[in-house]
């Protein structure tokens, strides 16, 4: 150690109190080699008075001479430090500030000679009488600790404690420099407690991205543990364009230096479950430098979902409502079913309605597919629908391999409806769907293809009143006829009576008064039969007004 480099004047002592040693300082108050030195607290010297403090050398003494002037400095300037400080044996206290009369609520006078041991936690005594037997043996500082105190009056505080071994009055002691770090504790363990039970997810970054803090709801959300991220490149954990989409999205805040509002992301969880988050990112600055990245987010997937379905779901309704406006008013099958599948391919990604005959098990019609496979009904979704008569669903994934177009639709998820109406099956309408279904859009799908197959019976019963009319029609014309047919046979048969006797002309002309008689009342019923006739066209003429809007 360089003496000359000490502020104070310094004289090193041998056994025998000569000097052996000093520094410039003390030359220039006049010590030389040689000379006997008094050993003593203060020494007087030109008129100054000096304070003395011995350290111990293997062979002499080291004596440091502190003007008392200086000295009153350094003492005003301790009792003046917002820390507090106190030197003790490893036993008791021998001296403490005035900052350590006030954070432990005792005068000073009854501090000086107090147990040191008696403020500390029990948690931390054994860790501080560890530091305390390593400083006084290796007569070496400790590096600063967080500590645990306990006041007299049951408070318990948190402090940083820095430690170094001293000589206080020619003996060993320590010295300690305290900061009550209460207050900051408790602000880092409300942060700790937000950070690990808010409902966002937080995550730290460095600059390259690498993961250094991560919070719980994190590990909820992503299924990952904590460990197993940290360190690691957020690279790892999205698809190769969402990365780059993370990348510019970080790049741009770093390069701004600003946070980042309203940002979307999507990956996928540990096991699989692909998650949207939408957040914030916020540059961490130290010194004028970023040095990492902070961001929020929560998880929206179920929120993003239920919007989709609503937004789905009102299309849907639009879909339905258009659909029912050409069921009041369309009386053609194929103009009805080609708009059904028209209107439902418009909310999923292709739809087909075939027309069946239940008692054949057969196809009768098919709309949505240029050419229709007749195994397709043979499929154990659309076989199961029509034998159980309900909505069948195989999602993605779900569609065995013996199904038939398994190829078309393995990778889609299928809906398929009974076109049901009296307890009789019709035909199906079937969906197929890049995108999951909900209950609700289910429901209403059901119900579209019951009123789909109301519409269908409906139309079938137009046309067969419409046949049942023309062939009520077409028997009246012939009834007529037959009633002028009939008619000119008994004039001839009259007339020929008269070539009889009158015996057997009367008989034959009672015959022929029963015939007529008989064509009277069939008269009458065509009389009956026409006014029906004209009854049944006024009916279909007053619907078809309606319809038209006339």
């Amino acid at each position: 150690m360089d003496i000359n480099k000490l502020p104070d004047p310094v004289i090193i002592i041998n056994q025998d109190n000569k000097i052996i040693g000093m520094n410039n300082k003390a030359r220039e108050l006049g010590f030389e080699l040689g000379m006997d030195f008094e050993v003593s607290n203060e020494i007087v010297i030109c008129g100054e008075v000096y304070s003395v403090r011995f350290n111990e050398l293997n062979d002499g003494k080291i004596a440091v001479l502190i003007n008392v002037k200086e000295s009153d400095f350094y003492r005003t300037l301790i009792e003046l430090l917002p820390d507090s400080i106190i030197v003790h044996d490893g036993q008791k206290i021998l001296f403490a500030n005035r900052r350590a009369a006030e954070v432990t609520g005792i005068p000073l006078e009854k501090l000086i000679g107090m147990p040191v041991l008696d403020f500390i936690h029990p948690e931390y005594v054994d860790f501080v009488i560890d530091r305390m037997k390593k400083m006084l043996r290796e007569k070496k500082p400790v590096p600063p600790a967080l500590e645990k105190f306990v006041l007299l009056d049951g408070r318990e505080i948190y402090v940083e404690v820095s430690a170094s071994h001293i000589v206080f009055k020619n003996k060993p002691a320590i010295l300690l420099i305290i900061r009550d770090v209460t207050e900051k504790i408790e602000m880092e363990k409300r942060y700790k407690e937000f950070f690990e039970n808010t409902l966002d997810i937080i995550i730290v970054t460095d600059l390259e991205g690498n993961f250094f803090e991560v919070n719980r709801e994190f590990e909820k959300v992503s299924g990952y543990r904590k460990e197993e991220v940290i360190g690691r490149n957020f690279r790892e954990f999205f698809s190769e364009d969402e990365a780059e989409h993370v990348f510019r999205m970080y790049n741009k805040a770093f390069r701004e230096r600003r946070p980042l509002y309203g940002l979307e992301f999507r990956f996928k969880t540990k096991y699989g479950v692909e998650k949207l988050v939408e957040g914030n990112v916020r540059p961490l600055i130290e010194d004028g430098k970023v040095t990492g990245f902070i961001a929020n987010f929560k998880d929206v997937t179920e929120r993003k979902r239920l919007e989709d379905e609503l937004l789905r779901t009102n299309r849907l309704l639009k879909t339905i409502n258009t659909i029912n406006e050409v069921i009041v008013r369309e009386k053609s099958m194929d103009e009805l079913l080609t708009t059904v599948i028209k209107e439902v391919s418009s909310y999923c990604k292709f739809a087909w309605i075939a027309l069946i005959d239940e008692e054949k098990g057969r196809i009768v019609k098919s709309y949505g597919m240029e050419s229709f496979d007749e195994k397709l009904l043979e499929g154990l979704c659309v076989a199961e629908a029509i034998r159980d008569k309900r909505t069948v669903i195989k999602l993605s994934g779900e569609h065995p391999e013996g199904c038939v177009n398994f190829s078309g639709h393995k990778n889609l998820n299928a809906y398929v409806f009974p076109l049901t109406h009296l307890n009789r099956v019709l035909g199906v309408l079937v969906i197929y769907s890049d995108f999951k279904i909900s209950e609700e859009e289910v429901r209403l799908l059901q119900m579209l293809a019951d009123d789909v197959a109301f519409a269908i019976d409906a139309i079938r019963l137009e046309r067969a009143r419409e046949e049942s009319l023309r062939q009520i029609e077409k028997n009246i014309e012939q009834f007529a006829i037959l009633i002028d047919k009939i008619r000119n046979p008994l004039a001839v048969i009259t007339g020929y009576a008269d070539l009889f006797a009158s015996r057997e002309k009367d008989k034959i002309l009672e015959q022929v008064r029963k015939i007529e008689e008989i064509i009277e009342q069939l008269e009458v019923g065509w009389l009956e039969s026409e006014d029906v006739r004209r009854l049944l066209r006024g009916f279909r003429d007053y619907e078809e007004d309606i319809v038209s809007g006339r």
